[in-house]
């Protein structure tokens, strides 16, 4: 009797809040699109100050910089930004705030 009364509630069909439901898509710009060539100036961007907060803020980021200084770079100083982000797994923006700080030696 109760399995009966707790399967009832699905068979009946999709509620009238579910069928008025709607999701709607939002289009997203993905860093893939971003060619090496359009890093150049993103310094320059005003969204940079919050990507450098963004990134040092994540628990990670002591680790992934220390990381970086004593195994990356020596093996490889002219590692690109996108070289990085697919070596440690991590987003492009951390990979760009990463390089400057090791780059500038404010890590």
């Amino acid at each position: 009797m109760k399995q009966k009364r707790l399967t009832d509630h699905f068979e009946a069909g999709p509620t009238s809040m579910e069928a008025t439901y709607e999701t709607k898509e939002i289009p997203a710009i993905s860093s893939m699109l971003v060619g090496d060539d359009d890093l150049g100036d993103i310094k320059s961007n005003p969204l940079w100050p919050l990507l450098v907060e963004t990134t040092r803020r994540n628990p990670l980021y002591p680790g992934l910089a220390s990381y970086l200084q004593a195994h990356i770079l020596p093996e490889k100083p002219d590692i690109t930004p996108r070289e990085l982000a697919g070596r440690l797994a991590i987003s492009l923006g951390e990979a760009l705030v990463l390089l400057d700080a090791a780059r500038s030696g404010k890590t």
